[in-house]
């Protein structure tokens, strides 16, 4: 997807805010966000907005020195998340349809992003994860295709919301034993992406393999990718990409295999999938 106009303000704020969480001195901050203004100018509308986020996230580390200015919110996440995974599980496995249910669920849970809806506490978003379906709706063509499907890849997007995408997972494996699922994090911090270390602290690594994108994009671009992903990638029967970034750089490869599964968080997304803000998605191009 390229970048809307109504995605520059965000950019400049996502700059705005990991500039103040890396460092203290209001005058790098300031030069930050100028020099944000610069990529972005730089990147112009062409680009996937995730790219200009992984440009900005560099120039942070490189001029501040701190490597992961949201770890402490990542963690928070993560712990917040964990304390809720036992009442998670039962509504899923309670459900008509928990495999539906664990789906709704994972994008519900995308609503836990410090950029896009600000600073999110899971214990006051849990109570309405179970509400709503989706807006768009390709279930069907997706249960269809899992009982023939042998190999899995599941990208994951941020952290705290790790933890339904674990509750998804045991959903796929229970129902679909004979699958090889295999879940992708970033390959370096950016943003509150989920990264190797969330996985581990989660237990993704008792269920499932995991591998590294290899890249800090907060997307997909195969491109920039690391060997391993664009191989599970490439061999993959079935790709459930998780989020808004994924979406945004993987969209345009009109791929039938992949299955976008979000929260439009806002009016732009909204827009571009034909939806309200807000609304959860769960499609196919194919």
């Amino acid at each position: 997807m390229r970048t809307y106009p109504e995605c520059i303000p965000c950019q400049v704020s996502f700059a705005l805010t990991t500039a103040k969480k890396a460092i203290e001195s209001e005058e790098l901050v300031g030069e930050l966000v100028l020099e944000a203004l610069g990529i972005v100018l730089a990147h112009g509308l062409d680009h996937p907005p995730p790219l200009v986020a992984r440009e900005i996230g560099r120039r942070v580390r490189e001029r501040t020195g701190v490597e992961d200015p949201y770890r402490e919110d990542k963690r928070r996440h993560n712990r917040l998340a964990l304390e809720l995974y036992p009442q998670l599980k039962e509504r899923v496995r309670g459900a008509p349809d928990p495999l539906r249910e664990a789906l709704l669920l994972a994008a519900g849970g995308n609503v836990i992003d410090s950029i896009a809806m600000g600073e999110v506490d899971p214990s006051e978003v849990i109570p309405s994860l179970f509400e709503g379906e989706f807006a768009l709706d390709h279930y069907g063509a997706l249960r269809d295709l899992l009982p023939r499907a042998r190999r899995l890849l599941l990208i994951g997007d941020n952290a705290g919301e790790i933890v339904m995408d674990r509750i998804l997972v045991e959903e796929l494996l229970r129902l679909y034993p004979h699958l090889q699922v295999s879940y992708a994090v970033r390959g370096g911090p950016i943003i509150n992406d989920a990264t190797m270390e969330d996985a581990l602290e989660v237990g993704m690594d008792r269920l499932c393999r995991l591998v590294s994108t290899g890249d800090d994009t907060p997307g997909v671009i195969l491109d920039l990718c690391s060997e391993a992903f664009v191989g599970d990638f490439t061999e993959a029967d079935l790709v459930i990409a998780k989020g808004q970034g994924n979406f945004e750089t993987l969209e345009g490869r009109g791929d039938p295999r992949v299955f976008f599964l979000l929260r439009a968080k806002c009016p732009t997304i909204g827009r571009h999938l034909g939806v309200q803000g807000g609304a959860l998605v769960l499609f196919t191009q194919g």
